[in-house]
């Protein structure tokens, strides 16, 4: 079942916005909605996915859970990068946790 709508819960204070935007989507006629979430907001994201299924939509049920990681890039320009640092971090890879949560409306 492909996902007509992907929420992207970036920080907590998009919670409320979240649900909002989930709300306006189940009213739209959106059969499914694929919930995201990295890192410190993994969390967040399942909150959103269980409000939405408890209180607010008792006909949403849970679809599908992913749970993956990717690689984290730290993207600070001012750096120092030197080659003693860049040889003892050869081998380290920093990673991301991520997760995704389908909710869908049960066929009823």
């Amino acid at each position: 079942m492909p996902n007509d709508t992907t929420l992207k819960v970036k920080n907590r204070a998009d919670r409320e916005k979240t649900i909002k935007d989930a709300i306006f989507a189940f009213s739209a006629g959106t059969k499914s909605l694929l919930i995201t979430g990295e890192g410190e907001e993994i969390s967040t994201a399942v909150e959103v996915a269980e409000i939405l299924k408890n209180r607010l939509y008792p006909g949403v049920e849970i679809a599908n859970i992913s749970l993956g990681s990717r690689p984290y890039f730290e993207r600070n320009p001012r750096k120092n990068y030197n080659k003693k640092d860049n040889r003892s971090q050869r081998n380290k890879k920093d990673l991301i946790s991520k997760i995704e949560i389908t909710i869908s409306k049960s066929q009823i």
